[in-house]
């Protein structure tokens, strides 16, 4: 009987070294992986290009939320100066737009929805690795040859065992 309960001990505790082995290493129950290649199409300057060296967020909810759609509103109707210090280095006509909001602000309220932040390569690939299955948005602002400014708000879904 004793060595009956010392082998089920040992048996018992082998298998949750084993689980905690799996987990750690192997597959995680839940976990997903979002993967991006981020290009450009400028036809009239030479087409697709790749976006290298830009930072891409994920954020667990939308830059269009409601939360934020109400704050944009109130800075769109503001004649105070941005109190949110990125708003040194911009233009004044650069404030009353979407991307000054998402600046000056927008940015405490859009920086809570911060998941994860990676950097394209060169290749404008990233990914977004062990990200917990469910819907994120992909936030990017890029700046275009003509000096416009581009605000990505992507929809993007993280499944259970993406690799």
């Amino acid at each position: 009987m004793k060595l009956a309960k010392h082998t089920l001990a040992l048996i018992l505790r082998t298998l949750a070294i084993g689980f905690v082995i799996l987990i750690t290493f192997g597959c995680n129950p839940g976990l997903g992986k979002i993967s991006v290649t981020a290009t450009r199409d400028f036809p009239d300057m030479g087409g697709v290009w790749p976006i290298a060296k830009y930072s891409i967020y994920l954020l667990n909810n939308s830059i269009t939320c409601p939360e934020m759609e109400e704050a944009f509103k109130k800075h769109m109707t503001s004649t105070a100066p941005p109190s949110y210090t990125e708003s040194r280095d911009m233009k004044e006509s650069d404030i009353p737009t979407r991307h000054g909001f998402m600046m000056t602000e927008g940015a405490p309220i859009w920086h809570r929805y911060i998941v994860d932040r990676q950097e394209t390569d060169y290749e404008g690939r990233v990914s977004f690795k062990r990200v917990k299955a469910g819907d994120y948005w992909l936030y990017c602002m890029l700046e275009t040859p003509r000096h416009q400014r581009v605000l990505w708000n992507v929809k993007a879904t993280a499944n259970f065992y993406d690799d």
